[in-house]
């Protein structure tokens, strides 16, 4: 993933966005868009810290306001805060014990740019389709649930594939793996309110949960 051929990262390092050429976000923007709906990759985004910050602002910010009804701000932000941490140490470790540490800013750039994509279509999912409190899941509200966490895992399985160039099943696999120790571990600092119980956890999705609500 080198950046011989990418899109000059010429963005601000203070303030990341706020003397970037509109043309040069709108590309990003556009890029982080291609990787959420798996049509582009993660060396496609310019090479360079500035491009993996941007990722970053976007996805707390949006993860935050898909959070935001169902805990504190405070809460949500710190939720945000730590998975998106989580992530990013995971793959850092991962990079550099398999000797691609230079590829960690486009690829984390791209789990977190595109992810903010991701959870900007999933906000009305989560706060609209809900549960009465006492009544079982219906079928929407399962599928809904199902349907996101499906594009989140592929997401992630998708950078993962081109970062670590596996195999789509075994991207699939440690996606899962991955997602399922993130979400206990969250779940375990942040319980929801019963009602709250199908909360987003990126990283944005709870698998154990959405699983139990399958169960039901």
């Amino acid at each position: 993933m080198s950046g011989t051929n990418h899109t000059p990262d010429n963005f601000d390092t203070i303030g990341v966005l706020n003397k970037a050429d509109d043309e040069l976000v709108i590309e990003l923007l556009k890029q982080y868009f291609n990787i959420a709906f798996l049509m582009g990759k993660p060396q496609d985004l310019p090479a360079g810290e500035n491009q993996m910050y941007t990722g970053i602002v976007l996805n707390l910010v949006s993860y935050v306001l898909a959070l935001v009804g169902l805990y504190s701000l405070g809460a949500s932000a710190l939720h945000a805060a730590l998975d998106i941490a989580f992530t990013g140490v995971f793959l850092y470790l991962a990079l550099m014990f398999t000797s691609r540490l230079p590829r960690f800013h486009q690829a984390f750039g791209a789990i977190c740019g595109a992810g903010a994509i991701l959870n900007l279509a999933a906000i009305p999912i989560f706060h609209l389709i809900v549960v009465p409190q006492g009544d079982a899941p219906g079928n929407l509200f399962i599928f809904s649930r199902v349907l996101v966490l499906a594009w989140s895992l592929s997401l992630v399985a998708h950078v993962l594939r081109h970062t670590f160039e596996l195999r789509m099943f075994t991207s699939i696999g440690v996606a899962l793996l991955y997602y399922l120790f993130v979400s206990s571990v969250l779940s375990t600092i942040f319980p929801a309110p019963q009602e709250n119980i199908d909360a987003v956890s990126m990283m944005q999705f709870s698998a154990d949960l959405v699983a139990r609500h399958i169960i039901v």
